[in-house]
């Protein structure tokens, strides 16, 4: 496998050589510095891009081109990086050695069109469209509530930072209101002019046909963004515990913790193991002295947010038990701090770890994610990973286990199982 960056005048092209796989994959990503005014316009503009365009103005039209292009796949995600926000168009098509000559840039053209040649007329979006994914987008913020999980961990971010952590993903309906056919226009094209433009492909690539993205791609401004993509957190207050109430059986638990002072090597490596034999999976701590012993969550675990530098926990519980639940958690968290788990809680964690770092290889766009968090958050490669995770030491895990502290708790509180009670 090889990787090289090529810095083109108007985007950066980054190319994984690997014969590995039958097809070839392909990330497009247009990425500036995030404001939360702009989430909305910057959703909906995604999925006005990769659902119409000028060349394929229907649904329909797209589906027969997917077909004769061998049923290529392509896809769209708007997402938050830190302190940037990324709109990625993907595709994954068979190699044209599988297939027939002149494939893999009729391929690729097909996504640069979805991108390039928008359903424009007028110097505005097509109308019938825009209403359609307007309302699609409407209803996605509208129903953010009806995924409990979900809308307890944007709470606890909101409740936790008023900067970039805090921001929804979503969007906002009251910038949705703001935008018509012809302002999401005029946004498109300073995307197009002032984004950074970050290509990545993989497959078994001849890089002298890849000059189609020089036909599409003109005129950026190749802004050079300075800032970093990790985030320093802008705390609100000093409230510890925040609560809501939703009507449903089971409670939300939703813990954020705060980090001090690491070093680069314990956020990337020592952090990712404390977590793991805290919370991460069926042998960790949580699940077996609160779930298993205690029964007092139907699930429990941890995750770590590198660039934010903070870890998370989530579980579903019942209201009542809330207080028992965070007591066990103390619990929990103080024998980490004291050292209290084995050489094999650690390598088991290890073994967790690596195993998931060798899964990288087995997935195209696993390997391009590689690259891509090591160009914006210059995480390690999967290689150095394997290396560097092998020399984390109890002494190290201890040491992290001391800088974590819990800085919100966030409870979305089921009232249904409240009123049973009140009722018996």
């Amino acid at each position: 496998m090889k990787y090289q960056k090529i810095v083109k005048d108007n985007y950066n092209l980054h190319i994984i050589n690997t014969d590995k796989f039958k097809t070839i994959n392909v990330r497009i990503n247009f990425k500036r510095k995030i404001k939360k005014e702009e989430i909305t316009i910057r959703n909906l503009l995604n999925d006005l891009l990769i659902n119409t365009s000028k060349k394929y103005p229907t649904s329909r039209d797209i589906e027969i081109e997917t077909e004769d292009l061998y049923n290529v796949g392509v896809g769209s995600t708007p997402y938050k990086s830190g302190n940037y926000h990324i709109i990625s168009f993907r595709e994954s098509f068979l190699d044209e050695k599988y297939t027939e000559k002149g494939m893999n840039e009729k391929s690729i053209e097909f996504l640069l069109e979805l991108i390039f040649n928008p359903n424009v007329k007028d110097k505005k979006f097509d109308k019938e469209y825009f209403d359609l994914i307007k309302k699609t987008v409407e209803d996605d913020i509208s129903s953010i509530k009806d995924n409990p999980g979900k809308y307890s961990l944007i709470k606890l971010f909101e409740s936790m930072d008023d900067g970039p952590l805090s921001y929804r993903s979503c969007g906002y309906l009251k910038d949705l209101k703001k935008i018509n056919e012809e302002n999401i226009y005029e946004y498109y094209k300073s995307v197009l002019k002032e984004d950074v433009i970050d290509i990545f492909i993989i497959g078994n690539i001849n890089e002298k046909k890849l000059d189609i993205f020089d036909k599409y791609i003109k005129n950026n401004n190749k802004i050079e963004y300075k800032e970093s993509h990790f985030i320093e957190l802008n705390p609100i207050n000093d409230e510890l515990e925040v609560k809501e109430s939703i009507t449903n059986n089971q409670s939300k638990l939703a813990m954020g913790f705060t980090t001090d002072n690491l070093t680069d090597f314990e956020l990337k490596y020592v952090l990712a193991l404390y977590s793991l034999i805290l919370g991460g999976g069926p042998n960790s701590k949580l699940f077996q002295n609160v779930r298993e012993k205690n029964s007092l969550c139907y699930y429990i675990n941890t995750s770590i947010a590198v660039l934010s530098k903070i870890m998370t926990l989530t579980a579903g519980i019942n209201s009542k038990d809330y207080k028992k639940t965070i007591e066990l958690i103390n619990i929990e968290l103080d024998k980490m701090k004291k050292g209290e788990f084995t050489t094999k809680d650690i390598e088991d964690a290890r073994k967790i770890y690596i195993n998931g770092c060798n899964e990288i290889y087995d997935a195209p766009m696993a390997i391009i994610n590689n690259y891509l968090s090591s160009e914006y958050g210059g995480l390690d490669l999967v290689e150095k990973r394997l290396r560097e995770i092998k020399k984390v030491t109890k002494k190290d895990i201890v040491s992290v286990a001391n800088k974590v502290n819990i800085n919100k708790i966030f409870l979305l509180e089921g009232t249904l199982n409240n009123e049973k009670e009140k009722t018996k």
